[in-house]
């Protein structure tokens, strides 16, 4: 405690000092991007900086160095086929700009380049990283930055300094909110220095079905986030699309090897626009609602009506999509989903053979086998057992009864086959009302499922949910409620982590042009959007204001009077009460008497900071060392 007190009471360093600190501060995130190279050259400018005697021969020495490496490390671990003209550039000067200022202080001479490369340096950093860590190191640099400014040019320790420099921020706030909101937007790719991400989700989907016995272990780690602006959808239709697939062997199910016929989508309600945040997998897939109606950019709408990028993902990829959420998808050939091998299921084709040959519609039949996998007595678990491969189907339904989504739909796809309707399997994610905070969803990868869609002649292609005709579920037995519960309570904190992370990411990290333009549009079109945004500057100038008197007001009052209270607290407790009207110094006479401690010095030090009676230069710390020695003397005499 005392180590922080001297600490804050710090004096102004030298501006070498603030430099040094300032200059430290602005590096520090380009030392996650920096090549091994640079690293080893800002170590040798180290040692040149940190000579008490520089020679003339050290900034030419330095000099050479830092070109050999910066050059070596550019032109031999750089992927120069990955940059941009604007990456390249903003990569380059990032490089001199760490070169010339290490060499400029390496000279022991401060000029204007140096004062203002912190900044610089702090402002490429934006070029490299764009996230909300980047956010928050940048303003709590921004703060230290206005306090080391302040400290050059004033007398302040460092207590008083940090209230000063706080309360400017928040009186800075609303113009910083202001000049946010309507500074000019460039839009350009942002620079990466030619690297991709090392890591990327685990999505929990690949692509393809294969159905077995193994564990499924459902992960918590997030594949992506929807946003549906101010549509209050309903969770039956928060399917997101992946991929068709058809069967192979009836166990497992790929993609079709041959060109899918064109598809015609015909949509019959409105269509619903939405914000996805799709995390990197390292695959081609991206996942959009049922049923997308148009791609977005550099990604191919296929015939199927299902996504596929350009590239594989490496990296986060914003995306706004419209879907049709009551749709006809019609199909001019189904007749390669309509295989199915009747001698590998004996049992199942007997039991199906009186819904075969009824007289029925096929939209008809498929309520029927719906309601026919219900009263099999199916459960759900994420741990199949006793399942028999060879005959899966028959198994499934009639011995082992147990499964999770890959079962149902494999065994719903291929009872509706024989039944002589055409079926294939849709894989991708279905999201949970769980996952919801407002119109926010976060889709992680235990949100992988799969489900079914049967062509229903005039209706086309049609979603089923076999995994719902589950009648139990054994993996949540009711002897594990309260630690259900306990995670419950997990996950809903970091659901709200995260939707607090994305609102930050959209409005402020991504913030552009478009969505400049639109707040214009609506200030310029909505009367009640003006008058809110208006209503929203002046409560937060208020705000700001307040904050800014409460630092500068609650923060002890008169400092004199405040060091004061102990020793009136002490006298206090042995009677000795300080009467309103009476004056310290008479107070102070009486409490001598009472207690029989001498106060004079005491007296005479409060009188002369208080009123300025004496030419003797008196701090408030010798004030408050007398009062500490007075108060000790009063409380021992006490006790005695």
């Amino acid at each position: 405690m005392r180590y922080l007190q001297n600490l804050l009471s710090t004096k102004q360093p030298s501006l070498a000092r603030l430099l040094d600190i300032a200059l430290i501060l602005a590096v520090i995130p380009h030392l996650f991007v920096l090549k091994s190279l640079m690293l080893l050259y800002l170590l040798v400018a180290l040692y040149f900086i940190l000579k008490k005697t520089p020679a003339k021969r050290d900034s030419y020495i330095l000099l050479s160095v830092g070109l050999v490496l910066m050059g070596v490390s550019f032109f031999n671990n750089y992927n120069f086929s990955d940059f941009s003209r604007m990456q390249f550039f903003v990569s380059l000067i990032s490089s001199l700009l760490i070169l010339a200022a290490t060499l400029q202080r390496a000279t022991k001479e401060i000029n204007f380049y140096l004062k203002i490369s912190p900044a610089l340096l702090l402002l490429l950093s934006f070029f490299f990283f764009n996230s909300i860590a980047m956010l928050l190191y940048s303003v709590a640099t921004l703060f230290l930055f206005t306090m080391l400014l302040l400290w050059s040019r004033t007398q302040n320790d460092l207590r008083h300094l940090l209230r000063l420099t706080f309360g400017l921020f928040m009186l800075s706030l609303p113009a910083i909110v202001v000049m946010f909101l309507a500074f000019p937007r460039i839009s350009f790719e942002k620079a990466d220095y030619g690297f991709r991400a090392d890591t990327y989700a685990t999505s929990g989907y690949e692509g393809k079905m294969h159905v077995s016995d193994k564990e499924f272990i459902p992960s918590k780690r997030a594949v992506m986030e929807v946003y549906f602006g101010d549509v209050n959808i309903s969770n039956n239709y928060l399917y997101f699309r992946g991929s068709t697939l058809a069967t192979k062997d009836g166990i497992t199910w790929e993609e079709e090897p041959y060109a899918k016929p064109k598809e015609r989508l015909i949509a019959l309600e409105e269509r619903i626009s939405y914000d996805i945040t799709l995390y990197p997998h390292a695959k081609h897939w991206v996942y959009a609602l049922d049923l997308p109606a148009a791609a977005p950019l550099k990604t191919t709408l296929a015939n199927d009506h299902t996504l596929i990028s350009e590239r594989p993902l490496y990296e986060k990829k914003r995306y706004t999509l419209t879907s049709v959420l009551s749709y006809k998808l019609l199909s001019s050939d189904v007749s390669k989903n309509k295989a199915f091998d009747t001698s590998k299921s004996p049992q199942t084709v007997a039991m199906l053979a009186p819904l075969q040959k009824l007289e029925a519609n096929k939209a008809t039949k498929a309520a029927l086998l719906l309601r026919f996998f219900a009263d099999q007595n199916l459960a759900y678990t994420t741990k199949p057992k006793n399942i028999d491969f060879e005959n899966f189907l028959d198994s499934f339904l009639f011995e082992a009864k147990n499964g999770y989504c890959v079962h149902f739909a494999s065994a719903f796809a291929q009872s509706a086959r024989f039944l002589g309707i055409p079926s294939r399997v849709v894989t991708g994610f279905k999201g949970s009302k769980e996952n919801r905070v407002e119109n926010y969803l976060l889709i992680t990868s235990a949100d992988a499922h799969a489900w079914v869609e049967l062509y229903l002649d005039e209706a086309g292609w049609v979603r089923f949910e076999p995994t719902a005709t589950a009648v139990k579920n054994l993996d949540m037995p009711q002897t594990q409620e309260a630690a259900r519960a306990q995670k419950t309570v997990f996950e809903k904190v970091n659901l709200q982590f995260m939707y607090v992370r994305y609102l930050i990411t959209k409005w402020v990290l991504d913030y552009n042009r478009l969505k400049q333009v639109a707040i214009l549009k609506n200030l310029l079109s909505d009367t009640l959007y003006l008058l809110q945004f208006l209503g929203a500057i002046a409560a937060l100038i208020a705000l700001s204001v307040l904050i800014f008197y409460m630092v500068h007001t609650s923060k002890k009052g008169d400092p004199i009077a405040h060091a004061m209270k102990k020793l009136l607290g002490v006298l206090e407790k042995r009677g000795v009460h300080k009467q309103e009207s009476e004056t310290m110094e008479h107070f102070l006479k009486r409490a001598e008497a009472s207690s029989g401690v001498s106060m004079q010095k005491l007296s005479r030090l409060y009188h002369a900071l208080k009123y300025g009676t004496t030419k003797e230069n008196i701090s408030l710390e010798a004030l408050k060392e007398e009062i500490g020695k007075t108060t000790r003397e009063v409380a021992r005499k006490n006790a005695s």
